[in-house]
């Protein structure tokens, strides 16, 4: 029986591995699309967001029917409640990705082929951050998981110093106002996702050992 359930708790373990790897894939291209301004690759994030949601149904039902009919108590019970809340998590980063990708589609024609530093900087380091925390989540490393609260200041420093700079161009420039609002909105959505992967950090610690943390306060 423990055999058993062991399996079902790698196949979890997996599966919240693989929809990571999916989100991480939907972030980058996103950011790609808006930094090359191509819808077509854009759309292709938004065409790929169904398998994400289709997979994160899965992965939630498969927990709940662990949780159902093995009743797991303790160290067991808490791996596959941080599963669930990181596979909300991945899912809500990965329509984030879906945000961007349709207002590049909207605004490619108007977004200028220079964006602020700060914003490109932001992008950087919300890939970077939700690499970070899956990655600390497979080797279930509780100090590169708490290492993304500096990592999150770190965002929230470029998203202001983004904000700043798109209101300043929407501002000087009339002509500025629905691809910068878009930018604007890009930018809120960077900004959420290193949020989110700080969320998901705070999962790792929780499913490793056990202490409720809070890495963004």
């Amino acid at each position: 029986m423990r055999e058993h359930f062991e399996r079902e708790l790698a196949a979890v373990r997996t599966d919240l591995i693989a929809l990571g790897q999916m989100a991480v894939t939907a972030l980058g291209h996103a950011v790609a699309a808006l930094q090359r301004r191509d819808p077509v690759w854009a759309q292709r994030v938004i065409a790929g967001d169904t398998p994400i949601d289709e997979a994160t149904v899965r992965l939630e039902a498969h927990v709940l029917q662990i949780i159902v009919t093995q009743q797991p108590v303790a160290t067991d019970l808490r791996r596959l409640i941080a599963a669930l809340k990181m596979s909300g998590e991945i899912e809500r980063i990965a329509d984030y990705a879906k945000g961007i990708a349709r207002i590049v589609v909207r605004n490619a024609d108007q977004i200028p082929a220079d964006l602020p530093p700060s914003l490109v900087a932001l992008s950087q380091q919300a890939v970077l951050m939700l690499d970070s925390a899956l990655a600390a989540f497979a080797a279930q490393d509780v100090a590169g998981a708490t290492a993304l609260s500096v990592a999150d200041q770190v965002a929230d420093e470029h998203y202001a110093q983004a904000e700043a700079a798109l209101i300043d161009q929407i501002q000087q420039t009339p002509t500025a106002v629905r691809w910068g609002t878009g930018l604007l909105l890009v930018a809120h959505h960077l900004e959420r996702v290193a949020d989110r992967a700080t969320n998901l950090a705070e999962s790792v610690v929780f499913m490793t050992v056990g202490a409720i943390v809070d890495l963004n306060p």
